[in-house]
């Protein structure tokens, strides 16, 4: 009888796991191909496009940017166009597929390390993460990453539980794929390093540290060679990325916020780009005062947790491990933004999720104990993370269906084009992807890049001027581009109309581009997609 219960028991444990998994793969799949692809999934298409597997480490090796810190995912991309093609779809289902995948790998980790309350709930919070949900639906590296460390800390979850049975494999599998990792992007070396000096520093067991990093180290070491090889590698300020724009404290909090409830929770990414951006942030506060308040008691609730662990002796229980590793991986992430000066946001920080979410948990574990007072701490615990798993739905809403939370909308950008060209009528761009353009069916839009990038230059030097002036008091007149209308003139062969696009227009002060045509041209109307403004200017009759 007794059997058949616990037989019971487990088999509605593990429906409700299936349900799970399944609702994972829905959110998952659900609208994959609605938006546009994204510039930056337009630098994945142009990273992988060769027709040999040598060709493919070629161009990788040769990147301009800092996609050649991140090889693998475009060698495995190569593959799998070769399988299923290039089509948004086909693109974005291997992030998909991987996204799954990571969170079925992590629930055995939780399950093996804490049991089965912890594990399931590990995976509720998994799956309805705006945060994962968010990359496992974008043709780029980070879900790529984010299974590869799922399987890092799934096979070293064995030195947590002192299981000695399959050790040495777990030892080996555990060094192929930390090495795999150090290869595929160079931000799992924080996670790999947040990992070796937690080991050694919670469990101290020098021969047992050892034992599990030196095959790893040994593996890791012609990965480790290809990235200090690569240009730009002992010199990062030479990589074209975006710079540290933001005060530090804003980067930390931006992290913070797109971990633990994506960035549709709160004020669009485009809406934080204007200089009105702390207006903004006041019209969201009753959202962002529930996600500081949940925070705030999640963070208390985990001191606490740790605290009764370290009165009950227990100091060298997996919460003080994963603690270690969330809090390593973050300062080190912290670091190499204001060594490389660049703005650190969540996608660039994907490997604080996964400590994170196996120890959330911890907090809805706690017994409420006979007193009133411990019962309600306990009970404001599990109604934060409770609360947490609602605000990332709430997100999620915002991801699938608020079109202010849309990516760059190159999709309807290039229609337009295509719908409004004629003999009298020619189209430029001054700053977007080409290889959308081309993905999209527009082979035709002049490519006037360096024509944006002078004009970028410009504002930047304009911008040192006025810094220098107002320090000096010198009121030399500022460099201009004077023959930037004639120029775009030349380019279009002397049309009468010209349709001038520009993705992410916010690199450019408002009224600019008006200023700099209006010697020969007009503005005669102007249409906004996500992330795009075109302008229609009209020739001025002379």
């Amino acid at each position: 009888m007794m059997m058949t219960i616990k037989n019971q028991r487990w088999s509605k444990y593990y429906i409700s796991i299936l349900i799970l998994v399944f609702l994972s793969a829905l959110l998952r799949f659900f609208m994959l191909s609605n938006q546009s692809l994204w510039y930056d999934e337009g630098l994945t298409l142009t990273n992988s496009d060769v027709s040999t597997l040598q060709e493919s480490i070629e161009r990788v090796r040769n990147i301009g940017n800092s996609d050649r810190f991140q090889p693998l995912y475009f060698i495995v991309m190569f593959w799998w166009r070769q399988l299923f093609g290039e089509s948004e779809f086909a693109l974005r289902s291997l992030s998909t597929i991987l996204g799954i995948g990571s969170n079925v790998i992590l629930f055995f980790t939780a399950l093996q390390i804490y049991g089965k309350k912890h594990a399931f709930w590990t995976l509720v919070i998994l799956t309805f993460s705006s945060f994962c949900v968010n990359y496992s639906q974008e043709a780029r590296i980070y879900s790529l990453a984010m299974f590869i460390a799922s399987l890092q800390l799934y096979f070293f979850s064995k030195v947590l539980v002192k299981n000695q049975a399959h050790q040495n494999t777990s030892k080996w599998l555990f060094s192929i794929f930390t090495a795999l990792g150090v290869f595929s992007n160079i931000t799992m070396w924080l996670f790999t390093t947040a990992l070796c000096v937690s080991h050694i520093a919670i469990y101290r067991n020098f021969k047992q540290w050892l034992q599990w990093w030196l095959p790893a180290a040994f593996l890791s070491i012609p990965s480790v060679i290809y990235h200090l090889t690569l240009p730009g590698a002992t010199d990062p300020e030479t990589i074209p990325i975006n710079r540290l724009g933001l005060p530090i404290i804003q980067n930390i909090l931006f992290v913070l916020n797109g971990i633990l409830v994506g960035t549709t929770y709160g004020p669009s990414m485009e809406q934080l780009r204007g200089d009105d951006r702390v207006q903004v942030m006041l019209s969201y506060w009753p959202q962002l005062l529930v996600l500081l308040i949940v925070g705030i008691v999640i963070l208390l609730a985990l001191v606490r947790v740790l605290l009764i662990h370290k009165k009950k002796g227990r100091i060298q229980h997996p919460d003080y491990f994963f603690t270690s590793v969330f809090i390593l991986a973050f300062l080190l992430g912290l670091l190499l933004a204001i060594v490389a000066k660049t703005n650190w946001v969540p996608r660039h920080s994907y490997y604080l999720w996964l400590p994170l979410a196996i120890l959330l948990p911890s907090v809805l574990s706690q017994r409420p104990s006979i007193t009133s007072k411990r019962y309600g701490v306990s009970q404001l615990a599990q109604i934060a993370v409770i609360s947490l798993i609602v605000m990332n739905i709430y997100s999620l809403g915002n991801y699938y269906f608020n079109a202010d939370y849309q990516r760059d909308d190159y999709r309807s950008a290039v229609q337009y084009l295509i719908k409004n060209r004629s003999s009298s009528t020619e189209s430029v761009f001054l700053f977007a992807n080409p290889r959308l353009f081309e993905y999209y069916g527009d082979s035709f839009t002049r490519d006037a890049r360096n024509l944006g990038d002078r004009l970028k230059d410009e504002i930047s030097n304009e911008n040192s001027a006025k810094k220098i002036e107002k320090l000096t008091n010198n009121k030399d007149k500022e460099v201009s581009t004077e023959n930037f209308a004639e120029e775009i003139e030349k380019l279009t062969n002397n049309k009468d109309t010209v349709l001038l696009t520009i993705n992410r227009d916010y690199q450019f002060p408002k009224g600019l581009i008006e200023r700099k045509m209006s010697s020969l041209y007009k503005l005669d109307s102007q249409v906004d997609f996500a992330y795009f403004k075109i302008y229609r200017f009209v020739k001025k009759k002379n």
